[in-house]
């Protein structure tokens, strides 16, 4: 398969340099240095002010996006893509060679391009994008509560229109890259202003209305579409480098979502109570039978010795939520009323619903988490026919990476950890296509090695959190929004590792 060809940013910061990704130039800090959590720090000879050493600013001939200026906004940084010519702006925006971009202004306040309105209006109009991703009416409600909040809030406004620019990018591949260079830099904008709200103050952005409330759950449900499409969509050459990026998307979508904690109640008398009515209703395939594709992994999890009991249970707790969401797929046909959108919101929430410490583990690359992330790749894969940000190989690929990863050099005593997904890949119907080096050796260590222990039957017996009941997954009750997977409610709840 052909690697894409990574596109370096010359101007950079020093940390995305050093951690070999993609750097947005977000002056003074990026955003991968803002969500990891990094030092920022750019080259002097880059320039103070975030802009060109040369002086250049693309316009809007060049393919550029013009800043959806806000009134009090600080300036963005400089704006340098390679895609940006005149030739891909007359692909968009009326054949070859169309010139300006056309373009009016809003009470002399606002300056906004065609390109803007192109992208809002394919928010609205367009049926998968969002409703793909939550069944039923969900997928409107939010659209339509999204659109409401985006007219008085600008940083919900950037980030529509930066998560319509990366659905395009899917739809029309011809000219991804000009659509991807608008998504990157419209994101940058948004999570710039919401920065800059006091949003955690005492009296601060969350506590003055609920419409404020409503405007950053829905800023956190785009957020996390797109940064996930934005992670998935990159070839990486190892999986160390894919394993940051993930982590980089990890951090910014729990981040934004853990903001509203402790706010729920007041959501769920909001106009996005449909959304958490149906995010908390059990699905249809909850009282089937369980799977056993995660208990080999649950064994040998329990047989580690020094996980501590907290790093034990978030462990369990993230393989738990992890066959659920594969019994929605293997359990799907039996179940008239499962559609696929059911299943793949419970994929979409895996990443807020894992604990802090599970995360932690991530970031330290410990084997045992990553062997859990194979699983969850192997989920990205079944839902590639119904989420259009798992299309294609993304799942597969990063499984083939960590497979890679895990066998060779001092690694490969942890190839059999990740035996399971990896048949379970195998087993798929285009199986025949799959050429991936290690898989077929890490599947047959599967087959050869024990299915079972008595010392793991007796400790999965003393330390079990195999049933999704007991944690709130789908609950007796399953009534409103206080119940079930993402409901609030009293002693465990998966909303609030």
């Amino acid at each position: 398969m052909m690697r894409r060809r990574h596109k370096k940013s010359r101007r950079g910061c020093l940390e995305c340099k050093r951690r070999h990704i993609k750097c947005d130039e977000t002056r003074p800090n990026c955003i991968n240095c803002t969500t990891a959590e990094r030092d920022c720090s750019y080259p002097a000879h880059s320039g103070s002010d975030g802009t060109s050493t040369a002086g250049h600013s693309p316009t809007a001939s060049e393919g550029g996006p013009r800043n959806l200026s806000v009134s009090a906004s600080p300036p963005m940084s400089s704006y340098a893509t390679s895609s940006s010519n005149p030739t891909t702006a007359g692909l968009i925006y009326g054949g070859p060679g169309s010139g300006e971009i056309p373009q009016f202004t809003l009470g002399g306040l606002q300056e906004v391009n065609m390109g803007h309105m192109e992208l809002f209006h394919h928010f609205i109009t367009d049926s998968m994008m969002i409703s793909a991703c939550y069944p039923e009416i969900s997928g409107e409600v939010i659209k339509t509560a999204s659109v409401q909040h985006a007219l008085r809030e600008p940083f919900l406004m950037y980030q529509i229109l930066s998560v319509s620019a990366r659905h395009l990018c899917f739809l029309r591949p011809e000219s991804s890259a000009f659509y991807q260079a608008q998504a990157m830099h419209l994101q940058s904008r948004a999570l710039h202003l919401f920065n800059s709200l006091d949003v955690t103050a005492v009296g601060g952005y969350l506590q003055r209305s609920r419409g404020n409330l409503v405007s950053v759950y829905l800023f956190s449900l785009l957020v996390g579409i797109q940064s996930l499409s934005e992670m998935l969509s990159h070839r990486d050459h190892d999986f160390s480098a894919a394993l940051a990026r993930f982590l980089t998307y990890l951090r910014l979508h729990r981040g934004v979502n853990r903001l509203l904690d402790g706010h729920r109640h007041e959501l769920a008398e909001s106009e996005i109570s449909p959304v958490l009515e149906m995010i908390g209703r059990p699905p249809p395939w909850l009282g089937g039978q369980r799977g056993h594709e995660c208990d080999d992994l649950r064994r040998r999890i329990l047989l580690v010795p020094d996980l501590r009991n907290e790093a034990l249970d978030q462990i369990l707790k993230a393989i738990d939520l992890l066959q659920f969401v594969i019994d929605g797929h293997l359990q799907l046909p039996q179940h008239p009323t499962c559609n696929l959108e059911n299943r793949s919101h419970v994929l979409l929430s895996w990443p807020v619903l894992v604990g802090e410490t599970f995360v932690e583990l991530l970031e330290s690359a410990r084997p045992e988490a990553l062997a859990v992330l194979g699983y969850y790749f192997v989920a990205m894969h079944y839902a590639r026919d119904s989420v259009w940000m798992f299309c294609g190989s993304s799942g597969h690929y990063l499984l083939t990476l960590l497979s890679g990863y895990f066998g060779h050099g001092h690694n490969n005593k942890w190839a059999d950890w990740i035996a399971t997904p990896c048949q379970l890949l195998l087993e798929r119907e285009d199986a025949q296509n799959l050429h991936v080096v290690g898989m077929e050796a890490a599947a047959g260590l599967f087959l050869s090695a024990p299915t079972s222990s008595p010392v793991a039957e007796h400790s999965i017996s003393q330390h079990s959190t195999l049933s999704p009941v007991t944690h709130g997954l789908g609950h007796g009750h399953g009534h409103g929004h206080g119940h079930g997977l993402l409901g609030q409610q009293s002693g465990t709840s998966y909303w609030k590792p």
